[in-house]
């Protein structure tokens, strides 16, 4: 293995985690001060649709470095001119957010690129000296603020500490990294070269063990892409080839899997990346489906939102996913007044106008019905018939049932 030695703090003491809901039945230049509301939103889009109590609030959406900037001044534009440049974000895969900011690994920008939603400006990272990225495809953040970052085509995964400074790159012969999650002081990368998951000391690189090389015949992995790591330290993997995902423990035992090759909800056309949060809901994104389908932690299929289409929250051929407890902050002048968020999910879409696309996940403030809230929100397709023969029963909503729903106060937090 060839690496460089990771310049990091020597504690290796991280946050605990929430404690995991019991059970769940149903279902993201300028100015230091606070910013002005990010992206656009006409009206609020909530999934599952009416008459299912809502999960997921539509927030807004990011193209473009102007929709993250401040607005400039006609005073601005006389003293400075007029032209100024314009990031887009070309096409994005994998991403992750971290105090205030999100990383989208752009394989056409040949970078990631930097919203910092919170101070208002926009940056391109991984593009000049030895941390220059080819082809990024997955980013995961440390709680120390360390970005890894995954290159296919170069067959190594750059580390960026919380400056966005490299500090390490991580590589060997015959490797082709595509997904990354870090746990702890362990750092977990999908290869799509030996159809394996590698568990690297993320301060060393030194390979700890691997994960299904050891699997039978009728149970290896083919395309290995998502992954990512859940409170009880399970390790979750999507499978492009095969539409599967496959669930290891700590040890890399295989505990189980679910998904096949299928129209129905619970299976999967094109899955891409994944991730796990705080709760143990694991989010799977479909490119084919066009939409994001949430799973209990016994594999039980809970919800799905998004569709395509032009309303809002829509989805085009959207490809990563990540789970960011905090910052709800940023975007409370988006949120329904009705709507209590916990956590922000972001998505992202390789066409279309939403690139990247952040929704809130949460529930109905105590006292508000599903009836209530729909006078300010907008009808939105599942993408599903919804005709008596629906096997769903409700468009967008598998179980009905909303016994089990976490009902507590939100479990947000850094």
């Amino acid at each position: 293995m060839i690496h460089l030695r990771l310049v990091l703090p020597t504690t290796r003491a991280w946050p605990r985690r929430t404690a995991l809901v019991a059970a769940v039945a149903v279902l993201l230049a300028g100015c230091a001060s606070a910013p002005t509301a990010p992206g656009s939103a006409t009206a609020a889009a909530f999934w599952p649709p009416f008459p299912a109590a809502p999960r997921i609030q539509y927030l807004a959406s990011y193209r473009y470095s102007e929709d993250v900037e401040p607005a400039r001044s006609a005073l601005d534009e006389l003293i400075t001119g007029s032209d100024r440049q314009v990031l887009p974000i070309v096409k994005p895969y994998g991403v992750a957010m971290w105090d205030g900011k999100i990383y989208v690994c752009d394989t056409k920008n040949a970078g990631v690129v930097v919203l910092d939603v919170r101070n208002q400006q926009t940056r391109l990272m991984g593009v000049s000296g030895a941390g220059r990225l080819t082809s990024p495809t997955d980013v995961a953040i440390s709680a120390d603020g360390v970005k890894y970052v995954s290159d296919a085509q170069r067959g190594v995964v750059m580390a960026y500490d919380a400056d966005e400074r490299i500090v390490a790159t991580f590589g060997f012969t015959g490797f082709r990294p595509t997904g990354v999650a870090v746990r702890g002081g362990e750092l977990y990368v999908c290869d799509f070269e030996s159809r394996t998951v590698h568990v690297l000391d993320r301060f060393t690189g030194d390979r700890l063990r691997v994960l299904g090389e050891q699997l039978a015949e009728e149970e290896q992995m083919a395309w290995p892409l998502g992954i990512d790591v859940d409170p009880a330290g399970n390790v979750y993997v999507s499978d492009v080839l095969h539409c599967r995902v496959r669930k290891f423990a700590p040890d890399g035992t295989l505990l189980n899997a679910f998904g096949t090759i299928g129209t129905n909800p619970g299976n999967f056309v094109r899955p891409k990346h994944l991730a796990v949060d705080s709760d143990g809901i694991v989010y799977v994104v479909d490119a084919g489906f066009a939409n994001v389908q949430l799973f209990d932690d016994s594999n039980r299929l809970l919800m799905f939102f998004g569709s395509a289409g032009a309303h809002p929250g829509a989805m085009q051929l959207p490809a990563g996913v990540c789970v960011h407890d905090g910052d709800l902050d940023l975007y409370r002048e988006l949120i329904h007044p009705d709507f209590q968020a916990e956590r922000l999910v972001l998505v992202t879409n390789q066409f279309g106008p939403s690139k990247v696309s952040v929704y809130a996940m949460g529930q109905l403030r105590p006292g508000v019905t599903p009836r209530d809230i729909t006078a300010g929100s907008v009808p939105v397709p599942t993408g599903l018939s919804e005709s008596p023969d629906d096997p769903l029963g409700l468009p967008g909503l598998v179980n009905p049932d909303e016994s089990a729903l976490p009902t507590g106060p939100p479990g947000g937090g850094p």
